[in-house]
């Protein structure tokens, strides 16, 4: 089974793909120690692998050999703790149109994606992490050592108009609420009653989910045989995919600074009432 690492031609992979089922494509990422979706990552690894699953699935189509295909996304497999710990807040100073350029970017080619996408969600999913997880189509969650949790009310982070637009494209209004206002953390259960999953894998561990994933992924590959799938998603996630187009700065202190000139305004009119 033929590995392909990205960057290509890069000492250590931050993604790789391989083909471990007739039609099924695995992208792994190995963005250690905790897989941050960092904005040269999704540019030179992320894209390029999901640009090399697409190209392959058309040739296939073309020569006849596969009319079907499947993509499961999970995280690094060594040590299994993380499928991703989301974005990494700092750098985006660096990078004043990541979200447009980068991260909407990568969500909204998962969710249009020609083929069927799973998530082998196979250690911690947490903030963008979680969000790429739900662009997928169908989430699959390893049944230990997992928690899965939008946390930017805990770091004070406000949750992007986009990001939530693709959790509205997911989630009920209930489920919307708790995970935002409140930042819960989710085990595999919890998720999965929640809908934030579609099934927890039978057995524990990293390697049983990612075997799960593809087993699955075998199963909906002919799904794709039909090739509307992409125009399928674009419809469905039309709402979504129009937020994921436009350009959000970063707004992280934004918030509080909004708090701080409405604590102002307040004191001035108890100060204003008085007189």
């Amino acid at each position: 089974m033929a590995t392909v690492s990205f960057p290509r031609g890069h000492k250590e992979a931050w993604a790789t793909v391989t083909e471990p089922a007739n039609g099924v494509w695995l992208i792994e990422m190995h963005n250690l120690p905790d897989n941050r979706l960092l904005p040269e990552v999704i540019r030179q690894a992320l894209l390029p692998a999901l640009d090399y699953v697409e190209l392959a699935w058309h040739k296939a189509v073309k020569a006849g050999t596969n009319k079907g295909g499947a993509l499961v996304l999970t995280g690094e497999r060594k040590v299994g703790k993380f499928f991703s710990n989301g974005l990494q807040l700092e750098c985006l100073a660096e990078y004043p149109t990541f979200f447009r350029d980068y991260y909407y970017k990568l969500l909204a080619r998962v969710m249009t994606f020609p083929i069927t996408t799973i998530s082998a969600i196979n250690g911690h999913c947490f903030a963008g992490g979680l969000c790429l997880a739900l662009a997928c189509d169908w989430r699959f969650c390893r049944p230990d050592r997992t928690w899965l949790c939008m946390n930017e009310l805990q770091f004070g982070a406000p949750l992007p108009p986009g990001m939530a637009a693709v959790m509205q494209a997911r989630l009920s209004e209930p489920t919307m609420r708790r995970v935002m206002l409140t930042a819960h953390r989710y085990t595999a259960p919890d998720a999965l009653a929640a809908g934030l999953i579609d099934g927890i894998v039978p057995e524990n561990g990293s390697e049983a989910t990612i075997r799960y994933a593809i087993t699955k992924a075998t199963e909906m590959a002919p799904l794709a045989e039909s090739g509307v799938l992409r125009a399928m998603k674009e419809t469905m996630y039309a709402p979504a995919l129009t937020m994921l187009a436009r350009h959000e700065p970063p707004s992280v202190g934004m918030p509080q600074k909004e708090n701080a000139f409405a604590f102002k305004a307040l004191l001035a009119a108890e100060v204003n009432a008085k007189l």
